[in-house]
């Protein structure tokens, strides 16, 4: 490629460089980082969960036992007397609950307890009476003491910058698979514990600490390490998981686990595991909260408990996390969907995840995707800048913004990844926008061609379009496999009479607007209006899983939403004082290959299709006419849609066929097929059609009132066996020796 070409002539290399610039700027940046772009990617990831937050599902066993105002007012403002602590523990032990983790930390001894205040009395009385009133009395905290004792309690610690460096009480072991994960692991200065004696009766010890970095919880890091010491504590979630399960160590596996390359650096933590639970983590062994909201069934009230109120099944066999929403309380944290929920639904969400295997995650390939995805794309950009006209330039520019856009959507909604749908899209936009002038000058050289090349012998207002639009000079289609829908009103003259043209324009709008409205949601492309008849199809220009069965599922609807509207009509004629005329419409549908694309004049183009399986719909829907039946589906659509009630009603030649088509009704979806009313119905036609199709046509008719009986047992009467019984009665008094089971249709 030589460079003069490359570059065009003079005035058009300055947005080319520009361009280049814009590009490099961007990947420079990007490999930076800087904590900006974090936030912008953290910004955009809360906004896809508030979007399509996690679903909740109130079987998984996580409970939050609220000491809310309820209790508050019950049982008086906190801290509450251990004593009062000790029957809420007594409480759900007694119910079945499998661990109760306490997202509080008993830091001090209980004040409220006789024993302390009978030590208080030392100084006012002689030691030896004072150790005999303790003796006598009952310490609060060894109430508490024994009630965990007796019960599988996991109290909450804190970590804080001006807490004591002796470090909480360990109940776990902890092993190490790949690298060591201590360099990756969050270091904390200080930490807030519960007394000795809470300490040695518990059987667990977790951090109530969330995320200590930002205000909006995102990620919370599931092990700690302690400043000074090489000891690795754990979050108030993930030991509350190992005590339920009876584990007694964690395994934090690194890069270089299970023979994982790590391609000579150290990537990280991969994941923890506790028991049979794996919860994967980024590499600084953190768990990205995946976000429900708010959620009023994870909550009982702590009065409840108290009061032994509390629902059985939101107890017995819980993971029980104590917490509280007292506003007073000030333990309200910000998260991806709720600006402000208690912290410890925060550490309930978390548990939840952990149990269900419902995990967000951020690839370790992802900012290698990206950056690749920006530098490939966007070097793309530049090299088809001074190549394509504006128009062509922004389909494309429009189409990979798009799908650095859309990407990142899909992978998030449906498989709980998480690329950046931010930085790469804006750079690309950046890059066009600043070759914008490079494609115009391009255009116009393109515009200047045509009008040379055609100026000669097409009309000047047609070079002109031609000029200015030239990719409709390719009015070529693909085939693809589509399924055709054709409707049309039954005795529209008669229903049109009764209205003025503006009536009529009403009355044609709101019958045909639902109608398109059910297309569209049924992931449909309307192709035309034919007065009061709708062409459309699917499976183009978009491919659609299943197409077939979503215009059967549309043609039902249509009829369904018919009754409805009729029943409208009706009340409203009878108050107008004129005759209601209800308004029927047939149906046809065929499956089969086609040419669709966009088809017309360079003065006009439709997208649309071509072929004989088209044709072969619109045969179909004038047969519903003949058969009275409202939707009528050929072969190929019966053999994709599986799953529905259909019944085969006549092998038919239509018009300007040359081979017969078998033409069945559709009656109902797959809760019909199922009915046994149904399958009779099928029994008794395969019946009929047999005798009528081996010319026992007085076989036939005798069958015929066993089939309309069935017929009537499902609630399908349309009239087709009236129809079939006047043929049969026919074919008897005049047989044709050449009978091959096939019906010449008479009318399209």
């Amino acid at each position: 490629m030589r460079m003069r070409w490359l570059f065009g002539r003079g005035n058009v290399r300055a947005p080319w460089i520009v361009a280049i610039l814009v590009l490099i700027n961007a990947l420079l940046l990007r490999a930076i980082d800087p904590p900006e772009l974090s936030r912008l990617r953290d910004l955009a990831f809360d906004s896809y969960q508030r979007l399509k937050p996690r679903i909740y599902n109130p079987t998984v066993p996580v409970r939050i036992v609220d000491i809310d105002e309820e209790a508050l007012a019950e049982h008086g403002q906190w801290p509450w007397p251990r004593t009062i602590v000790a029957r809420l523990v007594d409480k759900l032990t007694e119910q079945g609950a499998a661990v109760i983790a306490f997202d509080v930390v008993f830091a001090e001894p209980d004040r409220s307890s006789l024993s302390r205040m009978v030590r208080d009395l030392v100084a006012y009385t002689d030691p030896e009476t004072v150790q005999k009133l303790a003796a006598a009395v009952q310490d609060n905290d060894q109430v508490l003491a024994d009630a965990m004792a007796h019960s599988r309690v996991v109290l909450g610690f804190g970590f804080d910058l001006k807490g004591s460096q002796i470090p909480p009480k360990r109940h776990h072991g902890m092993a190490f698979a790949g690298d060591s994960p201590l360099q990756f692991l969050p270091v904390q200065q200080g930490t807030v514990k519960a007394i000795p004696i809470l300490e040695a009766a518990a059987k667990g010890n977790g951090s109530v600490n969330t995320d200590l970095e930002t205000v909006v919880i995102r990620r919370v890091p599931l092990l700690f390490r302690l400043a000074g010491t090489d000891g690795v504590f754990p979050t108030l979630s993930i030991e509350a998981m190992r005590v339920a399960q009876g584990a007694n160590s964690y395994v934090i596996k690194s890069s270089g686990a299970n023979l994982e390359e790590s391609f000579g650096t150290r990537s990280g933590i991969v994941a923890v595991k506790t028991g049979d639970l794996q919860v994967k983590t980024d590499a600084r062994g953190r768990m990205i909260l995946y976000d429900t909201g708010h959620r009023s069934e994870r909550y009982v009230s702590a009065a409840a408990v108290l009061k032994g109120t509390a629902p059985a099944d939101k107890i017995d066999g819980q993971i029980v996390f104590i917490g509280t929403s007292a506003i007073g309380l000030k333990d309200m944290r910000s998260t991806p969907v709720d600006s402000a929920v208690p912290g410890v639904e925060v550490h309930a969400q978390l548990a939840e995840q952990m149990l269900t295997q419902d995990f967000l995650a951020r690839p370790d390939f992802a900012d290698g995707a990206e950056f690749l995805y920006l530098g490939l794309i966007g070097l793309l950009f530049v090299l088809l800048l001074p190549r394509l006209s504006a128009g062509r330039m922004a389909v494309v520019a429009a189409s990979f913004i798009g799908i650095g856009l859309v990407v990142p959507w899909l992978a998030f909604s449906e498989y709980d990844l998480l690329f950046d749908p931010i930085y790469p899209p804006v750079t690309l936009a950046a890059i066009y926008v600043s070759g914008t002038a490079l494609a115009f000058m391009r255009t116009e050289r393109e515009r200047a061609a045509i009008r040379g090349a055609f100026g000669l012998y097409l009309s000047p207002d047609v070079v002109e379009q031609v000029a200015r639009h030239p990719e409709l000079l390719q009015l070529g289609g693909e085939q693809r496999e589509i399924t055709v829908m054709f409707t049309d009103v039954r005795g529209f003259t008669r229903i049109s009479e009764q209205f003025d043209p503006q009536g009529l324009t009403r009355f044609m709008n709101r019958f045909l607007t639902p109608l398109t409205d059910l297309v569209m949601s049924h992931k449909g492309t309307i192709d035309k209006y034919m007065g009061d008849a709708i062409m459309a199809f699917w499976n183009a220009p978009l491919a659609v899983e299943g197409h077939a069965a979503r215009a059967c599922d549309t043609a039902l609807a249509m009829q369904a939403h018919l009754r409805e509207l009729n029943e409208e009509l009706r009340v409203e004629a009878e108050a107008a004082g004129r005759e209601h005329i209800p308004v029927a419409i047939g149906i046809g549908l065929n499956t089969g290959h086609a040419s669709v694309g966009n088809f017309g004049s360079a003065q006009r183009l439709t997208y649309s299709c071509l072929g004989n399986d088209v044709n072969l719909a619109s045969r179909l829907e004038g047969q519903c006419k003949t058969y009275r039946v409202g939707i009528i589906v050929g072969d190929k659509t019966r053999e994709q849609a599986p799953g529905y009630a259909i019944l085969e009603l006549d092998l038919v030649m239509l018009k300007g066929k040359t081979e017969p088509e078998r033409a069945h009704a559709l009656l109902g979806g797959v809760a019909m097929a199922a009915t046994p009313a149904y399958q009779k119905l099928v029994r008794r036609q395969a019946e009929f059609l047999a005798q009528y199709r081996a010319g026992g046509f007085a076989e036939a008719l005798e069958l015929i009132p066993a089939c309309q009986a069935a017929a009537d047992a499902l609630g399908w009467n349309q009239g087709y066996y009236e129809i079939m019984r006047a043929r049969v009665d026919g074919l008897i008094d005049d047989s044709p020796p050449d009978w091959t089971g096939v019906y010449v249709a008479k009318e399209k």
